[in-house]
């Protein structure tokens, strides 16, 4: 029964779930660079690093975890991971770009990285 829900789950568009917690990214970014490179990575797995400016769980149904520079990331019900990060902390966020323009940075869906695996941004 397991092995049914499981497959019938990667079969009903939850493949990007999937490859979020197990795909490599594409790139990697730092805050700053990601608005003006990342463009032709929109709707790849991509990994930024940078500062949190703040976290939105009034929604539990659609957690962001805001960075400098306009970057939202969108942590759908992952309330308790996106309310570990604090204003200022320098995080990893692995996630799909959805959008990428100068003040208009959506990673959707997101989620916290290991600060600790390996980072070289472009």
């Amino acid at each position: 029964m397991i092995l049914i829900l499981n497959l019938a789950a990667l079969t009903s568009g939850c493949t990007k779930g999937w490859k979020l917690d197990y795909g490599k990214p594409a790139a990697q970014f730092l805050q700053a660079d990601l608005a003006t490179k990342g463009q032709a990575f929109v709707g790849k797995k991509i990994t930024v690093k940078g500062t949190v400016a703040k976290v939105d769980v009034s929604d539990t149904n659609s957690v962001w975890v805001h960075l400098s520079g306009g970057i939202k990331c969108h942590f759908g019900k992952f309330k308790r991971m996106a309310e570990i990060y604090k204003g200022g902390e320098i995080i990893y966020i692995d996630g799909f770009l959805k959008r990428c323009k100068e003040g208009d940075v959506v990673i959707d869906p997101a989620i916290g990285r290991d600060p600790t695996a390996s980072f070289s941004p472009r």
